[in-house]
């Protein structure tokens, strides 16, 4: 199970006094689960430390025990320190190393970070930033809201699926032109993002949250230097599929953490029908849009996703398992939680001319949903 380093008060620096060299930073800290519904079992030292380009300097340690449910952090920063852009980590890593983002080398606890600033009053207390370290030393940074929305939060499942993305074979293969990838339930757009590192590509992603798609957005934008992709950003509402217009086949769609749900699953499972034929009607003979989905299964309820997708015709054909390593769990004996990423494809999907007249009369009367038209 991974556990996240949280803030339940934001991180706050203040002068000690007006003449004086040094600051005090502050924060109420806790760590938990990626729902929140569980905090960690463990003993744990959380370093905090102060980031000024390459330059770190480490700056306390305080001590989680089991039990806990909030840590206090209260340490002295030298202002000679903040002369250029700063920003705070807060880990569990006594290497205050950047977290791996490898299926076999997930941190137990991910490090929390905060946005950089240029002057105290310029600390960004809404957000907290999650760093990974992925291929050729590049690094995929997520913002993600200090709130209890959980569209604007990343999940164990995303973690692990962009993880796995990093080694997937399937995007090892010459193309001459990027893929097209299209995610569902973006959230703050890990997954997605994590895809673009992966492999260069025209990138979709799309969300019912508005609020989830700001962040979305804000992650892509920050992700300029790290990816060519070329990406946008869309509200789509999974009632209403066809409202999203194509004008491009695809060549993947992405699902993470999104069948949790059940009230949801036959919106979701008819959004994935509607892209798919649409996109079939759009190909020359090139292959079938691949699904790929990841859930850490959390309800019973979700073995309904999976007969509604054989009912609809989607053929499964890659089931991966991945452990979460826990230290914790390990050393008690626990078994350990699994995720669980599946790749589906519908064969023999093709939009008769019927239908393809359907779509395009629709086109023609609503200007004003978003089109996937990236250049």
């Amino acid at each position: 199970m991974v556990h996240y380093i949280r803030f339940l008060q934001p991180p706050r620096v203040t002068r000690l006094n007006k003449d004086g060299i040094d600051a005090l930073l502050s924060t109420l800290l806790t760590i938990t689960t990626d729902l929140g519904d569980a905090f960690y079992p463990g003993d744990s030292c959380v370093h905090s430390a102060i980031f000024n380009g390459t330059t770190m300097r480490s700056l306390d340690m305080a001590h989680w025990k089991p039990g806990m449910r909030v840590l206090k952090i209260e340490a002295k920063v030298p202002l000679d320190f903040l002369p250029f852009r700063a920003r705070f980590l807060f880990t569990c890593n006594e290497s205050f190393e950047i977290d791996a983002l490898q299926t076999e080398r997930l941190p137990n606890i991910i490090s929390a970070w905060t946005e950089e600033f240029t002057h105290l009053d310029d600390l960004d207390t809404d957000m907290t930033v999650r760093r990974f370290r992925v291929q050729a030393g590049r690094v995929l940074e997520i913002c993600e809201e200090n709130g209890d929305s959980m569209a604007r939060h990343i999940w164990d499942g995303g973690v692990v699926l962009a993880a796995w993305l990093m080694d997937w074979a399937e995007l090892e293969q010459h193309r001459d032109i990027p893929f097209t990838v299209l995610e569902l339930g973006t959230g703050c757009g890990t997954v997605g993002l994590a895809f673009g590192i992966r492999s260069d590509c025209r990138l979709l992603l799309t969300d019912v949250d508005d609020d989830a798609l700001t962040y979305a957005r804000h992650n892509a934008r920050r992700s300029r230097d790290t990816f060519n992709s070329v990406w946008e950003c869309s509200a789509l509402d999974w009632s209403e599929p066809d409202r999203l217009k194509l004008d491009r086949p695809l060549d993947f769609i992405i699902v993470s953490e999104c069948i949790y749900n059940p009230d949801s699953i036959p919106d979701l499972v008819r959004t994935m029908s509607s892209l798919v034929r649409r996109s079939n009607g759009m190909k020359d003979g090139s292959p079938q849009p691949q699904i790929i989905v990841s859930t850490k299964v959390r309800h019973s309820s979700e073995a309904a996703f999976f007969d509604l997708m054989k009912e609809s015709g989607f053929d499964q054909n890659q089931h991966v398992s991945i452990p979460i390593h826990d230290q914790y769990r390990e050393s008690v004996g626990q078994d350990l939680e699994v995720v669980h990423i599946f790749v589906f494809e519908k064969q023999n999907e093709v939009l008769s001319s019927r239908d393809n007249a359907d779509y395009d009369e629709m086109d023609e009367t609503d200007d004003e949903q978003p089109a996937l038209a990236l250049e």
